[in-house]
């Protein structure tokens, strides 16, 4: 694979085709369900992060495809860009690599590049996919308070709901939380304990996992 330019964030007109094209197929085959649209924000000066629930390798698409929703620059492990057609695709979707487990500070600098510079960053808090059966959400990692407050960002709940595993066929549904402010997370303090840190973090989680119930009890 070669090595990912951490220095600037690039444009890609290929994002905007495969939306374009591919975002109705993903509509059909997932029987894709949008709620809450009105919660994302429609200032441009607004800084966001999108956090949403790890429930398959689709989230960052899934959670895009309405029109409203700008494009979503994200994390993927880094093992994703071995295979150069992947990586390729991957890169070109606004994804970017991210040595897990590691303290990745390339890919969290990166991830502060992309908000300072005016643009949305997709995160999963939960660092990982989760394998729980029935798809609930789990803890949360520090990374989503750590970019947040480097970036003096808001952060964006969202949920992916399914009755069960995520396959074709099956609904889908895309809740979208109201923001959460530096404020309400607690991350606007000068000084912060880990403590502090771990508490957003698992405020937004708590969030997302709300929006998830939600759904679920109204099935």
């Amino acid at each position: 694979m070669k090595d990912f330019d951490y220095s600037v964030v690039k444009h890609y007109k290929f994002y905007g085709f495969v939306k374009k094209v591919f975002g109705p197929i993903f509509k059909k085959v997932y029987k894709l369900k949008f709620k809450g649209l009105e919660n994302v924000p429609t200032d441009p000066n607004q800084k966001y992060i999108v956090a949403v629930n790890h429930t398959c390798a689709f989230d960052p698409v899934f959670v895009s495809i309405p029109k409203n929703v700008p494009p979503l620059h994200f994390m993927a492990k880094i093992e994703l860009f071995k295979n150069p057609i992947a990586g390729w695709v991957i890169k070109h979707l606004y994804g970017f690599p991210v040595r897990r487990g590691k303290g990745d500070n390339s890919a969290i600098e990166y991830g502060e590049k992309i908000i300072e510079e005016g643009h949305v960053m997709a995160i999963c808090p939960e660092g990982k996919r989760i394998k729980d059966k029935d798809g609930v959400p789990q803890k949360a990692k520090s990374g989503v308070a750590v970019i947040a407050k480097a970036t003096n960002a808001s952060v964006l709940p969202v949920a992916v709901c399914c009755n069960g595993a995520i396959k074709a066929g099956k609904q889908v549904t895309i809740s979208y939380g109201k923001l959460i402010s530096l404020s309400d997370m607690g991350l606007d303090k000068e000084e912060l304990a880990p403590s502090d840190i771990k508490k957003a973090a698992n405020m937004v989680m708590d969030n997302i996992l709300a929006l998830w119930e939600a759904e679920r009890n109204a099935d």
